[in-house]
């Protein structure tokens, strides 16, 4: 994928999912764009859509698929101008694919795009830290086939931390260092970290931990961009 640098695009983002990392995903576009007058920056239009049905429970349970709703919230911000959309939301990618084939605007993948930057670092064996479906069903394995994962029960300790972010938008001390004691046991299998869900960014903010490259889906998604 070609990075894109033309400021006169309007960027497109579908959050809700949830929605205090929507919130944040903004907040590090303009951190991480380089501008010094305000008419730097991108500008960009946000749907906050928390009323997308759940993405874990259409998988794990067969539920309401968000497909339809995916999809016409895109072709709305497509119709109101906006030459791309941007997700920020690891699992909903799950379902990119069979989004992709009804929407009228390009729809920027997450998932490529931070597994390209994880290759150009070098890296090939990343442990992914995210929700059930990043994890249970290997979203990153397309690109990193060779991506470690949690096994199930510690994922499922990992997805309770990740609902106490969404809920309080922080973290306990306590639950903080789980997470570091459940990373520190795959030290000698992994060369990196990668924060596959755009929560976790939201509290870890470390470059290294155990010697390993902590890598953040959200800043290397606005990377391509900015």
């Amino acid at each position: 994928m070609k990075k894109i640098i033309d400021r006169e695009i309007i960027v497109g983002i579908l959050g809700g999912m949830g929605p205090y990392a929507t919130n944040f995903f903004l907040k590090r576009i303009l951190d991480l764009t380089p501008a010094k007058l305000d008419k730097d920056h991108f500008h960009t239009i946000i749907d906050n859509n928390v009323k997308i049905p759940s993405r874990t429970r259409a998988v794990k349970y067969n539920e309401e698929s968000p497909v339809n709703d995916i999809v016409h919230s895109i072709n709305n911000l497509g119709k109101i101008g906006c030459s791309f959309v941007m997700l920020p939301c690891n699992s909903v990618h799950y379902f990119y694919d069979k989004v992709s084939e009804k929407i009228e605007i390009p729809w920027l993948n997450m998932i490529e795009i931070v597994s390209n930057k994880i290759l150009d670092l070098n890296y090939t064996k990343p442990l992914v830290l995210g929700g059930y479906i990043t994890t249970q069903k290997k979203v990153y394995s397309q690109f990193l086939p060779k991506s470690v994962y949690l096994s199930g029960s510690e994922n499922r300790i990992i997805e309770s931390i990740i609902e106490e972010i969404k809920i309080n938008n922080s973290l306990e001390k306590k639950s903080e260092q789980t997470i570091k004691n459940i990373i520190k046991t795959y030290d000698d299998s992994i060369d990196s970290i990668l924060l596959g869900c755009t929560e976790l960014p939201i509290v870890i903010d470390e470059e290294y931990f155990l010697g390993k490259k902590v890598i953040s889906s959200i800043d290397e998604y606005i990377n391509h961009i900015t």
